[in-house]
């Protein structure tokens, strides 16, 4: 028997090594073009900071807000049945809403707080400046044995100032 390599008498090894060396050649020629770098164009990004002081008297520049909240997010506290703070954070121009950021138990409450704090109805403000609030819902089971419990039982929200 020849100790020469021939294709008919490959063995394990060479099959092992012939089939690497394919892979590399294969993945040499098919990445080096991905790897290449292009043109990216130029992405202009435009915004705004509102810099205004950050005021906590929500309730009166909003009349009726937390019954509001209350009608808005009473579906939200069936569906989490979850005790737990929400910083709501919102900017108001005029009598509109422009942006709102709320944080806390998850990310459904979240977005049912931000949907319902954007739908909220405040009416024509003092200023025309842009005006920074902040506050806390604070979801909770009422205690049952209070009178205040007793007598409103619906109310699973309340709002904190700070």
């Amino acid at each position: 028997m020849s100790t020469r390599y021939s294709l008919a008498q490959r063995t394990p090894m060479l099959n092992s090594l012939f089939a690497g060396l394919a892979c590399a050649v294969t993945l040499t020629l098919t990445a080096g073009p991905a790897f290449a770098a292009s043109e990216l164009e130029r992405v202009n990004v435009q915004g705004r900071m509102v810099e205004a002081p950050v005021r906590y008297d929500v309730t009166a520049a909003c009349t009726g807000i937390e019954q509001q909240l209350q009608g808005a997010l009473a579906d939200t506290w069936q569906q989490s049945q979850r005790e737990g703070l929400i910083a709501v954070q919102f900017v108001m121009q005029g009598d509109a809403i422009e942006s709102v950021s709320a944080t806390g138990l998850s990310n459904g409450v979240e977005r049912s707080v931000r949907k319902a704090v954007r739908a909220l109805h405040c009416g024509a403000q003092a200023t025309t400046t842009a005006q920074v609030y902040r506050f806390q819902i604070h979801f909770a089971e009422p205690d049952a044995g209070t009178t205040t419990a007793a007598a409103q039982s619906a109310v699973r929200m309340a709002l904190a100032k700070r």
